[in-house]
């Protein structure tokens, strides 16, 4: 390929080229700092002056020598991290088992709520973080499993196509050996069901009860006078006896709940922490103390499994076609004025559902008693999902120890890798385009000579990554902001729109109520199919969130690529590499520094704690009147866990999107990102001067080619170089 015809500005190395005595201040700063290190290492070697080495060196030389370096020390460190992850299960089962005596359903706690709500987010809290270990782990190892070697790479470039380098990608599965493919795939299907199935194998059980409603006459409160811990005496002045036959000692110790109260507390399928319920309507001839309960009574409380509100005595006293539209009550039961609020109240015969007799009549409630019942909580544990959990667990702690073992090829991992491979062997496919950037080979072929000009300029973090990219992690941010936001109103609408921050503190983060259940859905409700829709329901977010960290550690991957890409720049510097030789630098990360990637770790697990307490399985046990047992499966939701779901979500893009609008990276070099081939044309230095890459190294304006391009002598090159280099001069062209 022939060069570009514009006229090219002159550049005279001699002019710009310093003496090597005048080096840049960062590199004598290495240099010296190098030199003390060496030194160092020397007197750490010598023992008390017999010239023999210190015993505890030699042993610790004898262990770093058997210890793997670079990538596959991180790989056995995940392994090792995976390992203890299932360790973890391999108990949690074994003691599971044990208290479920064989059962695939066992019970972990029972009793008060409370205490069986701070055991739940506990244990979610716990399984977050070693999902998120999990994560973390395999993602590690499936990006070097996605590494390109030398060769696969010099293929591509072959075919005109590049690889990418220090970043997952699934473009080089087709260009990497069949076994890297396998352990890949396999690590990445069963990362799918482990997020489904981890967070559901811990769930909570209600116990709700059916109640008798018993429509009473009784005296107006006003005219009462309350004992010194606010409730009231009361007698039973009908031959009826009490409401639900209950002495009167035990009738003064219900609850007296004003309309709003009463409704709210009612106006649910499962009412888990009251009893019986006696809607008082104004007779006020009676004495200040007596209730009168009617002959007759309804039944309430439960899923009726028929399409009808189970509560729908609330709203008898609305006009409501039960026949038609049988479900208006638990919309229609928001709209009551509670101050007006009637029901229907039977005359001598009782009222069949759906509609009333003659002799009913519409009386308005004034307040009502409440029989109080302390609510029974379980925390279960599904066996069978745990096993699940240990079987994908086990998966991924044997790929990755086979890919640590068996993988032995010196796959480009990291940018110093490529950098290494490209000075000491430079690629002849990306010869004579030393500024080319990852978007010159969007639409170019690699082989084509470029010759451009090159331009000082400051670079933003935000350039780092493609706009396609930063569309794809914004759009998917929002998409779970904006789920999070319309599953918060459809909780502020279920439980009322006017409640406040208090209240829904009140209800707790992840903590079930019968007020705090999705109910009326499309969806079964009892069985084993319930059990699996509430688990695909509720852990479809935990799906969503996965992605989104995958796309966020790619972004933070490219970012931190191309920092320390244009690092070499700004100081002349080892590589970081993966199998260090000479003054080359060890890595264990691969792109992320552990100071960033393990709080972006730890934010992960936030986020999948708060989404998994935001919305969860719950099952209610509900008990009919004859002491009939029937569960029935749903999702619960925490307004105060969404609401904070979505400020750390918020906050996390945020944080990114500023980072890269307000970041400048040090250094004016071509944005490469983790293209080979642009990689690969800033390689091609001096030989045999300045390819070594055993040495520092530093990306600049070197000497021109002496064999080629002769009637061009007025063009310089840019490279990384282990020899002298200079900045290279604005205005003029390189290639």
């Amino acid at each position: 390929m022939t060069s570009p015809e514009p006229v090219y500005a002159s550049v005279s190395p001699s002019e710009y080229l310093p003496d090597s005595e005048d080096l840049a201040f960062s590199e004598r700063k290495w240099k010296k700092q190098y030199s003390r290190s060496t030194s160092s290492l020397g007197i750490a070697l010598l023992g008390s002056g017999d010239g023999q080495p210190a015993k505890s060196s030699v042993w610790t030389r004898r262990i770093k020598s058997r210890l793997p370096t670079g990538w596959r020390f991180g790989a056995w460190l995940a392994t090792f991290g995976a390992s203890v992850v299932l360790l973890v299960n391999i108990f949690i089962l074994v003691w599971s088992a044990t208290e479920s005596g064989g059962s695939p359903i066992g019970i972990g706690f029972q009793g008060n709520c409370n205490t069986m709500n701070r055991y739940s987010v506990g244990i979610h809290l716990v399984i977050n973080v070693l999902s998120t270990v999990l994560l973390g782990a395999s993602n590690y190892v499936m990006q070097t499993l996605c590494a390109p070697t030398r060769d696969e790479v010099n293929r591509a470039h072959e075919k005109g196509i590049w690889l990418d380098i220090g970043l997952q990608s699934i473009r080089n599965l087709k260009y990497t050996s069949r076994l890297n493919r396998l352990l890949w795939i396999a690590l990445s299907i069963s990362s799918i069901p482990l997020h489904l199935a981890y967070n559901s194998s811990f769930s909570s059980t209600l116990s709700a009860e059916k109640y008798y409603m018993l429509p009473a006459i009784g005296p107006d409160l006003l005219t009462m006078t309350p004992n010194a811990d606010g409730r009231y005496n009361w007698t039973c002045g009908s031959t009826a006896g009490c409401p639900g036959h209950v002495p009167e000692a035990e009738l003064s110790q219900w609850d007296v709940l004003n309309n709003a109260e009463c409704i709210k507390a009612y106006a649910t399928d499962f009412v888990s922490d009251r009893a019986t319920v006696v809607p008082v309507i104004g007779d006020y001839y009676l004495s200040n103390d007596t209730v009168v309960t009617l002959a007759a009574l309804s039944e309430g409380g439960g899923p009726e499994g028929s399409g009808v509100d189970s509560y729908e005595w609330i709203c008898s006293g609305m006009e409501i076609d039960y026949h038609t539209e049988p479900l208006l009550c638990a919309s229609a039961s928001r709209r009551i004025d509670p101050f007006n609020w009637t029901i229907q109240i039977p005359g001598d015969l009782e009222v069949n559902r759906g509609y009333t007799n003659s002799k009913s009549v519409i009386s308005k409630v004034n307040y009502c008693l409440s029989q109080p019942v302390v609510p029974k909580c379980q925390l279960n544990f599904n066996v069978p999902l745990w096993v699940l959990v240990i079987v994908l667990n086990m998966i991924k702690v044997g790929s990755m120890a086979f890919a640590a073992v068996n993988i032995k090829e010196n796959a480009l991992v990291t940018v110093g890798d490529a950098i290494a491979s490209f000075t000491s062997d430079p690629d002849i496919h990306t010869r004579d385009m030393c500024l080319a950037s990852s978007d010159i080979f969007d639409g170019r072929e690699i082989g084509e000579t470029v010759c451009l000009e090159y331009q000082s300029r400051r670079i933003r973090w935000f350039g780092a990554a493609s706009k396609g990219h930063w569309i794809m992690t914004v759009s998917l941010f929002a998409l779970a902001i904006f789920i999070s936001i319309g599953l918060l109103i459809y909780a502020l609408r279920s439980l009322g729109l006017g409640i406040g921050v208090s209240a829904m503190w009140q209800l707790g983060i992840g903590k079930p109520h019968a007020q705090s259940m999705i109910t009326g859905w499309k969806i079964p409700t009892e069985g084993y199919s319930a059990l699996l829709a509430s688990v695909l329901v509720s852990n479809s977010p935990q799906l969503i969130l996965s992605m989104i960290y995958l796309v966020f550690n790619s972004l933070c991957t490219k970012m931190f690529l191309a920092r320390e890409w244009s690092s070499y720049s700004h100081a002349r510097k080892p590589l970081r590499v993966s199998a260090p030789r000479g003054v080359q630098r060890s890595t264990y990360f691969l792109q992320i520094p552990y100071r960033f990637g393990l709080p972006l770790m730890g934010y992960s697990a936030l986020l999948h704690w708060l989404v998994s307490q935001s919305i969860f399985p719950v099952q209610v046990t509900y008990r009919d009147l004859n002491n009939n047992q029937f569960p029935a499966s749903s999702c619960g939701y925490s307004p105060i866990a969404i609401i904070l779901t979505i400020i750390t979500t918020t906050a996390f893009i945020l944080s990114a999107i500023i980072t890269g609008f307000c970041t400048h990276l040090n250094g004016d070099m071509p944005l490469v990102g983790s293209c080979s081939a642009a990689i690969s044309a800033s390689c091609h230095p001096p030989i045999p001067d300045g390819s070594d890459p055993l040495k520092p190294m530093k990306w600049g304006a070197v000497a021109k080619y002496k064999d080629v391009h002769k009637k061009q002598s007025d063009v310089g090159h840019i490279s990384f170089s282990s020899g002298d280099v200079f900045e290279p001069i604005p205005g003029c062209y390189y290639f």
